[in-house]
């Protein structure tokens, strides 16, 4: 309720990061002790959900804990969280394939073949993640919320008129950065684009109560979920280009034009997602996010008093 939302903005600035941070600490403990569970498909995702939360608040606020949560606990928070990262692409290409293929049925299809080497590769690195967090997550969790504990709250600044100040600044980087993208082709623009939303996003949902915060929170969700569908079709054509041609080209009709069909399917949503995401977040419809961005930071300014 809003009511929750004003009390957490009215916290001192330490003491209302850290009880984010320790929310997402426990709900990545809770994750990983379901990774190993077969019937549990969600694990995953919502261990990876938790951890670039905690992530992101430790990035924000670093300030305020830089006495005491160390450069070694960041560094193997980093790590593995990046271990996470290509069994999820795997997946997703995968489910991406299933969805898309013509010859689901077709065991010998070339598109069959890459999911089915997609699905076993997700399954492998599966295993090697369960064994990692496994040995190594309890310890870091363990030593991070002694770390986060230990920070003492200094100076007079509310939690909420702390994050405002984050989410101007963060605000004005995603602007630069939807301002610097070049092209479909961009790639790497449209990445950083993705990356800088989601943070600002993170930011306000603790305050997504308070008036008019939740609707700046659903616009962010759009911008991060276009233009990360954007990054997964560009890397799922890269996977596409990588199968051999002889996999595919044995036939006089060329099974591998299954394939050729897929890559053309990918494109064609990319030229949609990039063309609605011009209209959207760049130009005269990308100023009135910027507006709605200016107003949540002074919402929580508000609600921090």
């Amino acid at each position: 309720m809003a009511s929750a939302s004003k009390k957490l903005a009215r916290m001192p600035a330490v003491k209302g990061a850290r009880k984010l941070m320790l929310q997402h600490l426990e709900e990545a403990e809770a994750a990983v002790e379901r990774l190993p569970r077969p019937d549990d498909p969600e694990a995953l995702h919502d261990l990876r959900v938790a951890l670039r939360h905690l992530r992101t608040y430790l990035a924000a606020y670093r300030k305020l804990f830089a006495d005491t949560v160390s450069d070694k606990s960041l560094e193997t928070l980093r790590e593995l969280t990046q271990l996470t990262g290509p069994a999820r692409d795997a997946e997703v290409q995968a489910q991406w394939l299933a969805e898309h293929s013509r010859s689901r049925r077709a065991t010998t299809s070339p598109a069959t073949h890459l999911r089915t080497r997609l699905t076993q590769h997700h399954e492998e690195l599966l295993l090697d993640i369960r064994e990692r967090f496994a040995r190594d997550f309890p310890r870091l969790a363990a030593r991070l919320r002694r770390q986060l504990k230990r920070a003492k709250a200094s100076g007079r600044r509310t939690f909420g008129k702390d994050t405002a100040k984050r989410v101007v600044r963060q605000g004005h980087r995603l602007r630069e950065r939807l301002d610097r993208i070049e092209g479909m082709a961009d790639v790497e623009g449209a990445h950083a684009s993705r990356i800088t939303a989601k943070r600002v996003r993170y930011l306000l949902e603790p305050f997504g109560k308070l008036d008019g915060v939740h609707d700046t929170i659903q616009r962010l969700k759009e911008l991060q979920d276009a233009f990360g569908e954007l990054h997964d079709l560009h890397v799922m054509l890269e996977t596409m280009s990588d199968v051999p041609e002889s996999a595919h080209a044995s036939r006089k009709r060329r099974a591998g034009s299954e394939l050729a069909a897929l890559a053309s399917t990918a494109r064609r949503r990319m030229t949609r997602l990039y063309a609605q995401s011009e209209q959207r977040w760049r130009g005269a419809e990308g100023a009135e996010l910027d507006e709605a961005l200016a107003q949540a930071a002074s919402t929580l300014r508000k609600a921090g008093r």
